[in-house]
């Protein structure tokens, strides 16, 4: 192999280095996030990701670019994910299988509705991850109006709330009930669907939990 091809296979390797370090660092941070909230050091992360404290403040030099990158990345494997999903030739299911992968990701990731409060949504990096996912929720949408399977009066804009009543339902029924918000989610498919009722999979909440589940959130607030 001659110099310039041991370099740029050198080049190569250092770069997927690099990237795998950038990725343990962000799913740390993800993790430490979840755990204790947004008040971690970027010395935590670093422990937490197996690398030196160093390799952490290369990547980031501060928690507020940590977050921008956790958040971004986030994103941006949101997108990825909704992409494969959109290819379903089921115009009705890929809207069942976008809504439930996002409605997951806002149930099962608790730092994630704290991250969305502290950032900076006209960060570049973030604008660009929410405009590639917005292009995939557009194609969505689009597709399944053309399928006929969306109520005519839906705007693309609807995701948004419906994103935001999923992720706080989560965030107050998680304790008691991780998986109370399906049934919602499941209530506002059938909202939004053209024609046809589906069966819901999760029970309803109990005169018992409801109390349990504001008894917790008062607890919470003192």
């Amino acid at each position: 192999m001659n110099t310039q091809a041991a370099d740029a296979v050198g080049s190569r390797k250092l770069r997927a280095d690099a990237e795998r370090n950038r990725l343990r660092i962000i799913d740390a941070a993800r993790e430490l996030f979840a755990e204790r909230g947004l008040e971690v050091s970027l010395d935590d992360v670093a422990e937490r990701a197996g690398v030196g404290v160093g390799t952490v403040y290369r990547r980031f030099t501060n928690r507020d670019e940590l977050i921008v990158g956790v958040l971004a990345e986030h994103l941006t494997q949101v997108a990825e994910r909704a992409r494969l999903a959109i290819q379903d030739p089921d115009a009705w299911q890929a809207v069942v299988d976008v809504l439930t992968l996002v409605g997951t990701s806002m149930a099962t990731d608790r730092g994630l509705a704290a991250l969305i409060m502290r950032i900076d949504h006209e960060h570049p990096d973030i604008k660009s991850a929410k405009s590639i996912l917005t292009g995939q929720l557009t194609k969505l949408y689009e597709r399944a109006m053309d399928a006929g399977v969306l109520r005519p009066d839906l705007a693309p804009s609807d995701f948004f709330g419906i994103f935001t009543m999923l992720a706080a339902l989560a965030d107050v029924t998680q304790p008691t009930v991780p998986d109370a918000w399906r049934r919602f989610l499941e209530l506002i498919l059938d909202g939004v669907r053209a024609t046809g009722r589906t069966t819901l999979s999760v029970p309803a909440l109990t005169d018992e939990q409801i109390l349990e589940i504001q008894c917790a959130r008062r607890d919470a607030q003192r």
